[in-house]
């Protein structure tokens, strides 16, 4: 992962279907679509879930740190997987909204595309909590014969 933390903000552009998976100690998993995505070239990112629903998420991340995030750009089916380390849970600021807003725009477009109904744009976004975590894996998840392997860089 190391030679890939700086290219961690691009790699993630452009996929709005984000979803959390962590566990409990039974092993138990709890999953939840997050509303947006933040990486940095340290190989940090922060997934932000909305607090009305992310309890359960929570909990997991706050008893273990577990956490593995899965990104899809909906049209094309272009999907990574992220597994990590959690480094902190907090309320998400203010100023962190536009990235919400951001990814949240992006989602409704693709889900326009396929033809979503329309009570799947109206969930709801805010207030969240900021989960960051430090990227310990990237996988290739995009359908097709390099899915499930470690993520590599196309040339």
């Amino acid at each position: 992962m190391n030679s890939l933390t700086k290219e961690l903000p691009r790699l993630l552009d452009g996929l709005s279907a984000i979803v959390v998976g962590t566990r409990n100690a039974e092993l138990v998993p709890a999953c939840i679509l997050a509303v947006g995505i933040a990486a940095d070239e340290e190989g940090h990112a922060t997934v932000f879930i909305p607090e009305a629903t992310g309890g359960a998420v929570f909990d997991n991340v706050e008893a273990n740190g577990q956490i593995a995030v899965v990104l899809e750009h909906i049209p094309t089916h272009r999907t990574l997987q992220l597994k990590g380390t959690s480094i902190e849970v907090r309320p998400a600021r203010e100023d962190e909204r536009g990235v919400v807003e951001k990814s949240q725009a992006a989602f409704f477009q693709d889900v326009g595309v396929i033809g979503a109904p329309a009570h799947v744009l109206r969930r709801r976004r805010w207030p969240c909590r900021a989960i960051t975590f430090q990227v310990r894996d990237l996988f290739e998840q995009t359908p097709g014969p390099r899915a499930g392997l470690p993520f590599e860089p196309r040339p």
